[in-house]
């Protein structure tokens, strides 16, 4: 026990808050911000217990990785005198433990605080976190909800499946805590898989869920008995009475959902912790409050009455139906439904892009093809039969994105900078149909009678073209006059004939439209992402990072019914309607799930991690203030992938959100050296263009003309001129330079056909440091500015990004082999460079392409501020649903 007023860092210990099995809470106060906090401390018992240790810190892992509003937020680790301790938010309150001591909650009560655990372990679960553990006495009832806590058995897995198929089997990124049939976690909420010490996963959590649930609304435990044996049989075999007496109005719902967690099998229980909570959570609002029925007058109860019916009714068709669809796969005359995941080819990625379809199946589902990147032979696409357990490279297809598959399944087409080819599987090379605007993402679809459709994701128009080639002919335009901004992602229908295509909105919003020959395009639904029809009937797409499918007529063109959750965080991008799934009329699926996950990291000049800003999330660049003091980055959220940016104030490490439009991306941010405006860009329209900004009022005016792809790369140290990259109409990316504050057009830099990107300013502005693959891969390269003047090349081991340092003495340089090296320069009376010296090896996160900042240098030159990826969202595998979609959904 630690005595108040002791110190463990900067934290003063006040008072005891309670003790457990790997350590003991304690009060405690911040001497630094001035805040109470709860410090949790590894038992000196275990100190010397390596597992215990190591338990301990997977806890902290476990709680950094998550920021939920239904979750205790962990705010700082550390050691002291050999004490290990975590600090995390201090909790007012009582533990659910406590208050089920006094009896059960009222039901509106109890479902609606189990809509907030579900809706937290949801999100553990999506982050590849099992929490192992839950329990009333791990659960903290505050004013706001409901908060879990206490990760300390958590299992931290890869994050390869979504939390709707977590029968997955999924690689454990930690080590073993336990033997081999070790059992951990609390008795009496323990699944049965985890009792048997068998491999657990999400769904050993939903059935502790279903015990806690059960426990809120009766009062009782699930499963009682007077000794261990006796607890653990009743779990291995025993049925828990129903929780009818808590709420008969909601009786037969009720034991349907709380019971189907309950299940022995894993498999027959709920397979997402975000489908139960969203379901308690409605009856929730179908249950009145205690008392309720005496204060509302009659109208108001009797007008409720039917909305509650109707909740049950949907609720129990639900609970019947996944009942029916349970019985029919397990029917040996049904082809079953099966899933599985399919990993990147060996030490390569899956190339997703946000701009174009990196995936396709056969028609027939029986082979897929995509776009990923080997070691030895770069970025081209493959071919996996799902009979086989590799998939292969098919020749020819070197540098190939966007790939759709013929009707007949005998052939696909792709695209290659500005050409569109078809390739015939039998073994024959590659033919151009025709050529395209080069430079952006572009997808196609193949139709009857040999026509194939295709378009550009910045959505000039949908165009048509014969397989065996020609000129393309443009078949849908957008309207400008009714604001429509492009128009993008056909897909042809079964027939051939119709197809699908999005309508973007000058507001952001997507439309699905239909087109028929003869008539005039009609709206079939507003989308956030591409759309695909799935045999038998249905379309799917994704909606804030979920994959649905929707009951369709492919005859009538009509939706029907409700769309059904296919998958939880499946990867897309609501600026462009890019989604990582692909669909076949055979009913065959194949999706990629997570998110890309970085962390902010400082380093010093040997490499070594100093410190950390923010939270873990998906960061794209960045960028720190002239004065050190602020910093700039933008994070996506976690729903549409949309990018936001904001600015951090370094000494109180205090985030504040500069842009919040949830249908936009705003990425790429720069400092003015005035440190009162920025500048960035932003997908206000179609594809990203220049904008500055001021912090103070929230101006914003666009910087260029809005005819292309453009990232703002530098700002001249008089805050007079911004250099941005700008994507040509050949698809390589320029330099180019445009004036602030006056007149003038933008102006090209060193004009090239190669692609030059990552501009730096040296102080003095007389010199620029940037990226250039002239040679055959990227290269640095020092050259006068404005120009004219030799360009001269400055490293030799490839260069991924590069920075000029604020003393205007070190060019630094992310090398092809991802080390971090500092070459000395002098810009006066000449230039001159002298050799690298290797600072440290880091793998730091890559943007491909568009050269947005992933690292900066602080004014002092002894800090680096870097991306560091967590998990690498290309390198997580594909999930291959076969036999899934049904008529009424999945």
């Amino acid at each position: 026990m630690i005595a108040a007023g002791a110190r463990l860092g900067p934290y003063e210990i006040l008072a005891p808050l309670g003790a457990g099995g790997m350590g003991e809470v304690y009060r405690a106060r911040d001497t630094r911000l001035g805040r109470d906090v709860a410090i949790k401390v590894l038992a000196p018992r275990l100190a010397g217990d390596a597992d215990a240790r190591l338990r301990f810190q997977q806890e902290a892992k476990a709680i950094s990785a998550l920021s939920h509003p239904h979750i205790c937020t962990l705010h700082d680790v550390g050691s002291d005198g050999g004490s290990e301790y975590l600090v995390m938010e201090l909790i007012e309150g009582e533990s659910l433990g406590a208050r089920l001591a006094r009896g059960p909650l009222p039901p509106a009560q109890a479902l609606r605080l189990a809509g907030d655990i579900g809706s937290a372990l949801a999100a553990a679960h999506r982050r590849g976190i099992v929490h192992r553990d839950l329990k009333p006495a791990n659960v903290m009832l505050t004013r706001s909800g409901a908060k879990l806590l206490d990760f300390g058995l958590a299992r931290l897995r890869e994050q390869v499946p979504d939390a709707a198929f977590p029968f997955l089997k999924e690689a454990e990124t930690e080590a073993p805590l336990t033997g081999f049939g070790a059992v951990l976690g609390t008795l009496a909420y323990m699944a049965p898989e985890q009792l048997e010490g068998k491999p657990s996963d999400a769904r050993a959590d939903i059935f502790s869920f279903g015990a806690v649930v059960h426990e809120m609304l009766t009062g009782r435990r699930a499963f009682a008995g007077e000794t261990r044996a006796a607890v653990i049989s009743s779990i291995l075999t025993g049925q828990p009475p129903p929780v009818s007496s808590a709420s008969p109005a909601l009786a037969a719902a009720l034991n349907r959902v709380v019971g189907t967690c309950l299940e022995k099998d894993p498999e027959e229980r709920w397979q997402s912790a975000a489908d139960v909570g969203r379901q308690l959570a409605a009856l929730a609002e179908a249950t009145p409050e205690a008392g309720e029925a005496v204060a509302v007058p009659r109208g108001r109860a009797m007008s409720r009455l039917p909305w509650v019916v109707a909740v049950v009714a949907v609720l129990t068709l639900v609970v019947l139906t996944a009942a029916l669809v349970r019985r029919k796969v397990s029917s040996p005359a049904s082809a079953p439904t099966v899933r599985f995941s399919l990993p990147p080819p060996r030490n390569g990625n899956f190339e997703f892009s946000v701009e174009q379809t990196f995936l396709a199946v056969s028609p027939d589902g029986s082979r897929l093809v995509y776009s990923a990147t080997d070691p030895e032979g770069g970025q081209r696409l493959w071919l996996r039969p799902l009979a086989e357990l590799e998939g292969r490279p098919i020749p020819g297809t070197e540098g190939a994105v966007s790939v759709f598959w013929s009707p007949d399944g005998r052939s696909i087409g792709f695209f290659t900078g500005s050409k569109l080819k078809r390739l015939d599987l039998s073994g024959s090379a590659p033919v151009t149909l025709c050529e395209v605007v080069a430079g952006g993402g572009k997808s196609g679809t193949w139709g009857a009678g040999g026509q194939i459709l295709f378009a550009p994701v910045q959505g000039e128009a949908v165009f048509r073209v014969a397989a065996s080639g020609g000129t393309p002919e443009a078949l849908i335009r957008p309207d400008r006059a009714r604001g429509e901004t492009r128009v993008c992602w056909p897909w042809f229908l079964p027939d051939g004939v119709r197809f699908l295509f999005i309508v973007r909105i000058r507001d952001g919003e997507g439309r699905l439209m239909l087109a028929e020959p003869g008539k005039a395009p009609r709206t079939v639904m507003t989308v956030d992402s591409a759309v695909q029809f799935a045999g038998p009937g249905s379309l799917v797409f994704v909606r804030d990072g979920v994959l649905l499918a929707q009951p369709f007529d492919a005859e009538t063109g009509h939706l029907s019914g409700t769309a059904t959750s296919i998958a939880e965080q499946v990867r897309y991008f609501l600026s462009t309607g890019g989604a990582a799934f692909a669909t076949s009329v055979s009913g065959t699926l194949a999706f990629q799930s997570g998110r890309m996950l970085s962390r902010l990291v400082w380093f010093d000049r040997s490499g070594r991690e100093t410190g950390t800003v923010g939270a873990p999330g998906n960061y794209l660049s960045l960028a720190i203030a002239p004065d050190g003091r602020r910093i700039l980055f933008d994070r996506t959220l976690p729903g549409p992938e949309t990018y936001d940016i904001w600015s951090m104030d370094v000494e109180r490490g205090v985030e504040t959100r500069i842009t919040t439009n949830p249908l936009t991306s705003e990425f790429g941010p720069l400092w003015l050296p005035d440190g009162k405006s920025i500048v960035y860009s932003a997908t206000i329209e179609t594809q990203p263009n220049l904008f500055r900004r001021e912090l103070a009022t929230g101006k914003e005016e666009a910087l260029a003309p809005a005819i292309a792809f453009q990232v703002a790369n530098a700002v001249t140290h008089d805050g007079r001129t911004v250099v941005y990259t700008e994507r040509s109409d050949r698809g390589n990316w320029n330099l180019m330079a445009i004036p602030l504050g006056g007149p003038g057009k933008p102006a090209a830099l060193f004009p090239s056909p190669f692609n030059r990107r990552n501009l730096s300013f040296s102080p003095d502005g007389d010199f620029v440091v940037f990226c250039s693959d002239e040679s055959g891969r990227s290269e640095a390269y020092v050259a006068p500015f404005p120009g004219p003047g030799e360009v001269t090349r400055v490293s030799t081991a490839g260069a991924r990004m590069a920075r000029w340092s604020r003393d205007g003495r070190e060019i630094f340089i992310l090398t092809g082999d991802r080390r971090l090296v500092s070459l000395a320069v002098r810009t006066s009376p000449s230039l001159q460079v002298g050799g690298p010296a290797i600072l440290f090896e880091r793998t730091l996160v890559e943007v491909k392409g568009i050269g947005c900042n992933t690292f900066d240098v602080s004014p002092d030159g002894k800090r680096f501020l870097a991306i560091v990826p967590e998990v690498v969202a290309d390198r997580l595998p594909l999930t291959v649903v076969v036999n899934g979609p049904k008529k009424a959904g999945l």
